[in-house]
């Protein structure tokens, strides 16, 4: 099956995936219709989705807030968000 990842450029998406708090991150994605999320990536193997993933969400300074945080569709914490995506 191939595995799917979202990147998500959002500050407040991230801030709702990093607490883990779907709840808060389906009540976000109800109180904003304009939101864009891009189309996921698909990858054959988990090491090629893992190798896409690599460096993405840090930067030079790890203490600077995350600007693209990457949801696989093999993490089963991501699922939550991912499905909310797709049914946003």
């Amino acid at each position: 099956m191939a595995i799917q990842v979202y990147v998500i450029s959002d500050p407040l998406a991230i801030d709702f995936i990093e607490n883990e708090d779907i709840d808060g991150f389906k009540e976000y994605l109800d109180s904003d219709d304009t939101l864009i999320f891009p189309e996921p990536e698909e990858f054959a193997t988990e090491a090629e989705a893992l190798a896409f993933c690599s460096g993405i969400g840090f930067g030079s300074d790890e203490r600077a807030p995350v600007e693209r945080y990457p949801l696989r569709s093999s993490e089963e914490c991501d699922l939550p968000f991912i499905e909310a995506i797709k049914n946003y």
